[in-house]
This record gives C-alpha cells, sequence and structure tokens, in this order.
C-alpha cells in the first residue's frame, strides 16, 4: 500500500513538472499548442505584411530597388527566432525601404515632369537670354507649381498639377529652362539666384509699368498741351468751357493712343471724375483753374492733333477757343487719391 502512494506521488509529480514545462515553453515561444501561433510567429507575420506593402508602395514594378529590398529584409524576418530579434529587424527595414521607397518615387516623378516639361513647344521655342526658374511642389494628391516667367504652356502647367506621379513625391523640383535645354539641378545656389534675380527684376519692371499705366507714378513723355477758353465776354452757358467739354477731349485723346493725361494738375485715372458746380470745374473732387483749362495729354503727337482738330471747329462754333501746343517733354504728376 505505502509503495503505491509513493508511486502516485511520483506520477504526480511527473505531470506536475511536466505541466509547467510547457507552461515555460510556451511563455518562451518555444513550444505551441496545435493550431496556435507563437508570439514570435504573430510579431514575424505583421511585419511582414506591413514590409510587402511598403516595399511596392506607390511603385509600379517588382524590380524597383525597394521591392527587391523588401524580399531580402522578408527573408531575414523569417530567420528571426524570437519576438526581440524580430522587432530589431523590421524597424531596420522600415528606415531602409522607407527610405529607397521615397527616392524610387521621386525618380519616377522626375522622369514623369521631364516628359511633359520636354514636350512643351514654349520650352522648345524658349530664347531669351536669362533662364527661367520653376519650382514643382507636390502636395500627395496634387502639386503646385510656380512659374513666374510663364516658360511653360497652360497646358503642360495644369498636366503637372495633377500628375498622381509628381503628386506622390517627397521632395520638390526646381527647374532650370534655359535656349534649347532643361536643366533639374536643385542645390546649385549660383544658378537658382541668377534665375531668381532675373525674375525679380522683371517683375519689378512690371510693377513700375502698371503703375505708371494707373497714374500712380509720375509719367514723362512728347505730347500736346491743350488749353480751353471760354468765349471772349462769355455770359451763357454754351459759351463757358464745361465738364463736357474736358470730356470729350480727354475721350478722343485716349481713343487716338494717349498714355496719359493730367488736367489743371490732377492725373487722370481709371476712376477720375470731371464735374462742373456752377463756374467751378472739380478734377478728382479738387477745384482746378479755368479759363484756361490746361490739359496736358501725352502721346504720338500728329494722332492726337488729328482726333482733337475737330473739337476745336466745334468749340469756335460757340465762341470758345481750343488751342494746341506740340511739346518735345511733358511731365504729368502722379494720382493723388482724395483721402475723405
Amino acid at each position: 500500500m505505502g509503495e503505491l502512494n509513493w508511486l502516485a506521488l511520483l506520477l504526480l509529480a511527473a505531470i506536475v513538472l511536466l505541466f509547467d514545462a510547457i507552461v515555460i515553453g510556451r511563455h518562451v515561444g518555444l513550444i505551441s499548442l496545435p493550431g496556435e501561433m507563437r508570439p514570435v510567429d504573430l510579431a514575424r507575420s505583421g511585419a511582414l505584411a506591413y514590409l510587402s506593402g511598403l516595399a511596392v508602395e506607390g511603385q509600379g514594378d517588382d524590380d524597383s530597388e525597394a521591392a527587391l529590398a523588401g524580399l531580402d529584409w522578408q527573408e531575414a524576418l523569417r530567420a528571426a527566432r524570437t519576438v526581440d530579434d524580430v522587432g530589431r529587424q523590421f524597424a531596420s527595414a522600415v528606415v531602409e525601404l522607407s527610405g529607397l521607397a521615397d527616392a524610387d518615387r521621386s525618380r519616377r516623378a522626375e522622369a514623369r515632369l521631364h516628359e511633359l516639361v520636354e514636350a512643351d513647344p514654349r520650352v522648345k521655342a524658349y530664347s531669351r537670354d536669362s533662364s527661367a526658374y520653376v519650382l514643382v511642389t507636390p502636395h500627395g494628391t496634387s502639386s503646385t507649381v510656380q512659374d513666374r516667367q510663364n516658360a511653360l504652356a497652360r497646358a503642360t502647367l495644369s498636366a503637372i498639377e495633377n500628375d498622381p506621379v509628381i503628386a506622390r513625391a517627397t521632395e520638390a523640383f526646381e527647374l532650370i529652362i534655359t535656349a534649347g535645354s532643361v536643366s533639374f539641378e536643385p542645390g546649385e545656389p549660383a544658378v537658382q539666384a541668377a534665375a531668381l534675380s532675373t525674375e525679380i527684376a522683371q517683375l519689378r519692371a512690371d510693377v513700375i509699368h502698371a503703375m505708371a499705366e494707373a497714374g500712380l507714378t509720375e509719367m514723362e513723355g512728347e505730347g500736346l498741351v491743350v488749353t480751353a477758353y471760354d468765349a471772349p465776354q462769355a455770359w451763357s452757358f454754351q459759351e463757358i468751357v464745361h465738364e463736357r467739354d474736358v470730356e470729350d477731349v480727354l475721350n478722343a485723346a485716349f481713343a487716338a493712343g494717349a498714355t496719359g493725361a493730367q488736367v489743371g494738375g490732377e492725373r487722370i485715372v481709371a476712376t477720375s471724375s470731371v464735374r462742373c458746380i456752377g463756374p467751378v470745374v472739380l478734377v478728382n473732387q479738387r477745384p482746378v483753374a479755368v479759363n484756361p483749362v490746361k490739359i496736358l495729354i501725352i502721346g504720338e503727337q500728329d494722332a492726337l492733333l488729328k482726333a482733337l482738330e475737330p473739337l476745336a471747329d466745334r468749340f469756335a462754333r460757340s465762341g470758345k477757343i481750343l488751342e494746341f501746343r506740340r511739346e518735345a517733354l511733358l511731365r504729368l504728376d502722379a494720382f493723388i487719391r482724395v483721402v475723405q
């Protein structure tokens, strides 16, 4: 009886030891139950699935550098024996494959950009002495293009902005367009500085030209001095120079190609007004000298005289006088806005 008890105790102890060994083995990943994945297998499966997608993300080629490197890392992960090994291999793989995937996307985007730009007829015909600087910035779903010198055709700009391959690139592209060539050479400060300097100078010239045409700066040039007099001893409405007479002179002058005009010291711009209050003429809401009303007009003299001489005949019929004097150089003041 005592011998049976000892056998029972030994059998129980063996069962307990076996159970403990199984528990410890499962805990350290050495033993798994039928149909059960070990922690290392779970970690490996997740890592392989992530890397498989990362290696070809945004790529159309299975033989890209990122895809080939991904296959090497997958083999390394399959050989890993512990969860820690899988973690270390996975972290290193993500860093390398992310960089390679970004580089692959950028190479494909640059090739696509080069294809679009070289097919542009405006680029082929570019013949300016200065280089044009174009900046393309991808944003994931679309891109923005800075082309202030209008070196690219509108259709090319639209194609670049909406191209999905270019939009997925992870870096901006800098293009230098010269006569007969397109250069993708970012990081050349001297080239960029020269292109941007030329662009800035052109923008400044455009601003100055626009301000001059808008009347916001002084203007010089050849033209006519037009002087409008009331009729001698005028007393009736028709014998006095009024706003309509001044407006007729201005309208005829600008129709004949005048580039600028000034009435009694007031520059004429798109928003200018000419009004009469009794005998007082207001230009830009300011009173100007009358009898005579002096009008300076810059433009081609013969064209201006041809347009204005018929008005002199009309003035004469009511006794008013319209005189013209050629000037080789006239200077018009800049427009000054009335502050309410």
